[in-house]
């Protein structure tokens, strides 16, 4: 019998919106250990917020409590003592890896200083939540990366104060669920509730990021430049969702524009044969639903999803549907969902077709599609950056 080795894929990037996790796992060993990264540069410190549902990120809740989460600040070696520019980089669903350790450095090479933001290391406990009891290793599907956005802006705020960082040269670079971060922190709704007032970063560049949920007021933005970039083939989530955002956007009269690349699958950046075992491409089965369409929903009631519900993001047709639908199959939907808020599951989608969802996903380097990102986001951020 062949061997099964294991390919925790779901955790170097995103499944963006994962109902149900799955790994392949070796006949004698489990998951490794998560281990907390250690790069190369000056740890810094700086406060968050704790593990958040989705809805309570959109509905602005704040909890009673902070959280204490770092970034690895790195200058280059030519680097001046002032009014250096930097990027933050912000992971995606598993922690940092080979494609934000590729970005770092080549940031690093063209004179730029880099903050590694880990998102992830202190809230690694946080199923201790007991409303977060089924959740999948990091909680990442519980706010599938909005997390990421509040992280965004608390790095933001640091550097800012920082005696060497220029604040009015600060970009932002997400991977994947960090993407999202990179992406949505640029909402003037989102900025108003969770960022500091009168802080924005000069640039950002969203590696595909999952732009196939509708918010409220979303293309209210920041005057911040934005370039997106993901591959045509992507599994993981329906490129054409981020070329409609930013056709959404430059209607606003804002500078986004995104890069679809030819042949390319998600994680198409970064060459990933040191954990494939020499592959450069890994089909991963998995239950996947982020090629699905979703929009914000704040017509569900208590009564519908039960006490203490999560669900606030519900499929693009859900309401016409759920005024047609029998009462049978209304009751089966609802059912389901009050029975996972019950025993801790918190999936935040309400999925009515599951005509768009799959059961395996691809991961693949291309070397030209990476070669390109390379060398347009190193000439983006050269300019918007002035460095």
């Amino acid at each position: 019998m062949r061997k099964l080795f294991l390919i925790l894929v779901t955790s170097f990037l995103l499944i963006s919106n994962l109902i149900i996790p799955s790994t392949v796992l070796s006949e004698d060993k489990g998951p490794p250990k998560p281990k907390e990264w250690k790069g190369e540069g000056t740890k810094i410190e700086f406060p968050s917020m704790p593990t958040l549902t989705i809805k309570d990120f959109l509905e602005g809740k704040k909890p009673n409590r902070k959280i204490t989460i770092w970034g690895t600040l790195k200058f280059p070696t030519n680097a001046p003592d002032k009014n250096v520019p930097v990027v933050v980089i912000m992971h995606g669903m598993g922690g940092i890896n080979i494609w934000e350790e590729h970005w770092m450095n080549t940031f690093n090479s063209m004179g730029l200083a880099t903050f590694m933001v880990d998102s992830n290391w202190a809230r690694r406990n946080c199923k201790k939540d007991n409303k977060f009891k089924k959740a999948i290793p990091w909680c990442a599907a519980i706010n599938r990366g909005m997390n990421r956005i509040i992280d965004g802006y608390g790095a933001l705020e640091l550097l800012s104060k920082h005696p060497r960082i220029d604040p009015a040269r600060i970009g932002c670079l997400g991977i994947s669920l960090g993407a999202r971060g990179c992406l949505y922190l640029n909402v003037k709704r989102f900025q108003k509730m969770w960022g500091t007032p009168g802080l924005e970063y000069a640039a950002s560049v969203p590696m595909y990021p999952p732009c196939n949920v509708i918010f409220k007021e979303d293309d209210e933005i920041t005057d911040t430049p934005i370039r997106i970039h993901i591959g045509e083939l992507d599994t993981y989530l329906p490129f054409d969702s981020c070329v409609d955002y930013g056709e959404r956007l430059r209607a606003k009269g804002k500078d986004v524009q995104v890069k679809v690349y030819p042949n390319a699958h998600h994680g198409f950046d970064a060459d990933p044969s040191s954990l494939f075992r020499g592959k450069t491409k890994m089909v991963v089965k998995d239950h996947n639903d982020g090629r699905c369409y979703y929009e914000e929903n704040t017509e569900l009631t208590e009564a519908q999803l039960g006490e203490g519900f999560h669900q606030i993001l519900t499929q693009v047709g859900f309401n016409e549907w759920l005024a047609s639908a029998t009462e049978k199959k209304k009751e089966k939907l609802f059912k389901w969902h009050r029975k996972g808020n019950k025993y801790g599951y918190t999936n935040a989608f309400i999925l009515f077709d599951r005509s768009c969802t799959s059961k395996s996903n691809t991961l693949a380097y291309n070397k030209d599609a990476a070669e390109e990102a390379t060398k347009l986001i190193s000439e983006f951020f050269t300019t918007t950056l002035k460095f």
